[in-house]
């Protein structure tokens, strides 16, 4: 006796494979942000410091309120000490505000992890549904 392929249990087994996949998707395109961001700021801080003339120097130096956070601009811009000190200064801080960015995007991550879960639990559960023999 052939069995009955219920539309109900393919619905359910999309949902199995398919709402991983997405949630994996989704994570990916999250978990780099913060390590991107933070290779681009310290190219910028990095450019103040090798720039081969004091012109060059202050436009890397004026180009930092746009390529860095507006704090580890500040520090380098309007700090006090050596031009060396205040960007090692700048990077410190920017490395503890990546940690935090870094932080942030995994909580997220597994916040969307759970609701997705849930939500294909859910969804899975209503499609298995009561099952109707006729």
């Amino acid at each position: 006796m052939a069995r009955k392929v219920s539309p109900s249990r393919i619905g359910f087994m999309l949902c199995c494979f398919l709402f991983p996949g997405l949630i994996g998707t989704f994570a990916s395109f999250s978990i780099p942000a913060p390590a991107v961001d933070i290779l681009h700021q310290q190219q910028a801080l990095d450019s103040v410091l090798t720039a081969p003339t004091p012109t060059a120097q202050q436009a890397a130096i004026a180009a930092l309120r746009k390529a860095v956070d507006p704090d580890t601009a500040t520090i380098v811009i309007n700090g006090t000490g050596p031009l060396p000190a205040r960007v090692a200064m700048a990077s410190r801080n920017m490395q503890r505000e990546a940690v935090a960015q870094a932080r942030s995007a995994a909580y997220k991550i597994r916040l969307m992890v759970i609701t997705m879960s849930v939500i294909g639990a859910i969804f899975g559960i209503m499609l298995m549904g009561p099952d109707q023999n006729d």
